[in-house]
């Protein structure tokens, strides 16, 4: 994928199609990071609680909604065209569903694409995500205190009561919540290769929004070349969804997702799992300045 900053000019935001290789997604990254998304095509589970690897006792879990692959794409789709639209104050974005199927399917028509798009937004809107902090006082007392937020605050769905003319005429509008706008703005972003991200599934799918997340984590090493590395450790595998009972297991597994992902992103020079002294570590490299992320600024 050629450098963001390529991309974008003039403030805006390239239309998300399947056939250009160079179109560009972007979520929230605490979203991104979250340990709450289900990847693979187990059945999802409407209620899921992981521990967070970022902060000590700290646990967020989604309730009421699962959260898949589709919602996850939907939800970048959403913030990508918020950014299209000029970044409205309000969070407010409007598209038809054939804009939506066209960027997630290459195509504007599909029934049973319709309706699986249409269950994606109402998950998104009626789940809520539960971040809680567990701490102690004294090392006698523990306090807990719990965040409750949703990904979006209201959802408008206008669709014709005869479909003579098909799905793609009906229309979609939504507001996203005033906390995700606010992140947003701070531009608290990652962004991620939109042909990489529907071609990829499972573990491997989770594992490429992990390595976008942490994009701006990557170090130099040499004048060309930049590092990330990670401990792989339980915490790690929880939250790319890596649930086999032996190390060696869920170690191979990761193994599989990064070869599977390094070779149809040709941006990594290396993506591996390798020994260290301390045990074994996930290593990316890939050139120096390969994920420049530049976005908008302006307002319409």
């Amino acid at each position: 994928m050629h450098e963001l900053g390529s991309l974008l000019g003039d403030g805006d935001v390239a239309d998300l199609r399947l056939d250009d290789s160079d179109a560009v997604g972007f979520v929230e990254r605490s979203l991104a990071s979250s340990p709450v998304w289900q990847m693979g095509t187990k059945a999802t589970f409407s209620d899921v609680a992981r521990r967070d690897p970022r902060l000590l006792d700290f646990l967020a879990s989604a309730k009421k909604a699962p959260l898949g692959e589709l919602e996850f794409d939907v939800l970048t789709w959403t913030i990508t065209r918020w950014y299209q639209t000029g970044r409205p104050a309000d969070g407010r974005v409007s598209s038809t569903f054939g804009d939506i199927t066209q960027a997630l399917y290459g195509r504007r028509q599909g029934g049973k694409q319709y309706l699986d798009i249409r269950e994606a937004l109402d998950h998104l809107y009626s789940v809520s995500l539960d971040l809680t902090v567990v701490s102690t006082d004294g090392g006698n007392e523990r306090w807990v205190t719990g965040r409750r937020r949703r990904i979006i605050q209201e959802l408008v769905v206008r669709e014709e009561i005869a479909h003579a003319t098909g799905p793609s005429r009906g229309t979609v509008e939504l507001q996203l919540s005033s906390w995700l706008v606010d992140q947003l703005d701070a531009q608290t972003v990652a962004a991620i290769a939109w042909q990489l991200i529907r071609r990829l599934s499972g573990i491997a799918k989770r594992l490429a929004i992990y390595l976008a997340a942490h994009a701006r984590d990557f170090q130099p090493i040499t004048a060309h070349t930049e590092r990330f590395t990670v401990q792989l450790t339980d915490e790690l595998y929880e939250e790319l969804g890596i649930t086999a009972a032996r190390e060696r297991q869920r170690r191979q597994s990761l193994s599989r997702a990064a070869e599977r992902i390094a070779e149809q992103d040709t941006r990594y020079t290396r993506l591996l799992v390798e020994r260290s002294v301390d045990g074994y570590v996930l290593r990316a490299e890939r050139p120096t300045g390969a994920d420049v992320l530049l976005l908008p600024t302006g307002r319409r």
